[in-house]
């Protein structure tokens, strides 16, 4: 919605953008039923387990047990980014809801300072630095690491550099901005092929390319 014409259209019918919202949460929640994820990630991680198996031992690995363990990363994967989609919006929709709210004045007088809702509006680390340093981050950890180690090891490089809207605390996904920016980030390398799509669920890992 960067270009002008799109934004004039929204602005002219506000309800096609409810639309928008509404079509984009359905299309994720389709993502995120988690009825078998538990047993998804009890198949995956035996499974690793024998491909493992094979290869020290030397054992040619079948290539319908590859092809599994790689459909069964992808499921886990999509259904981890759509949650964590989400989770975004529901935080993004409520600070929304706030400022729409203060500008009708129909915030009650117990409300946070309305300067808080212009939170989004406040400058923060650009995207394309949180992509350089989850590069710099795999790299040392090896070329793929857990989520954890990933973002422990960018808060120790973007020390002292984070600007303060990056340290809100956001209570939807319990986390700082910035560390919801960067798996944001982390899932737009995944489209363009800095990162692998077919990961285990839980770890992030660079293509042989970004390496």
């Amino acid at each position: 919605m960067s270009d002008r014409p799109d934004i004039d259209r929204f602005v002219k019918d506000p309800s096609l953008l409810v639309e928008l919202c509404r079509s984009v949460v359905d299309e994720l929640d389709a993502n995120t039923d988690d009825s078998n994820v538990s047993e998804r990630e009890a198949q995956l991680r035996e499974i690793s387990k024998a491909v493992e198996r094979l290869e020290k031992l030397g054992v040619a690995v079948p290539n319908v047990l590859r092809a599994e363990k790689t459909r069964l990363a992808a499921s886990l994967a999509v259904h981890a980014d759509s949650t964590q989609a989400l989770a975004q919006l529901a935080g993004e929709f409520t600070d929304i809801l706030k400022e729409l709210k203060a500008r009708l004045g129909q915030e009650p007088a117990t409300a946070e300072p309305r300067a808080k809702g212009k939170r989004s509006r406040a400058p923060k680390t650009d995207k394309n630095v949180l992509r350089e340093h989850i590069i710099r981050a795999l790299q040392k950890l090896g070329g793929s690491g857990r989520v954890g180690d990933v973002i422990e090891a960018m808060g120790r490089q973007l020390e002292g550099k984070l600007m303060p809207s990056d340290l809100q605390w956001r209570e939807a996904t319990k986390e700082y901005v910035w560390q919801n920016n960067t798996k944001w980030e982390r899932y737009r390398m995944t489209q363009d092929g800095t990162l692998r799509n077919d990961s285990p669920y839980g770890i992030w890992a660079l293509t042989e390319n970004a390496k």
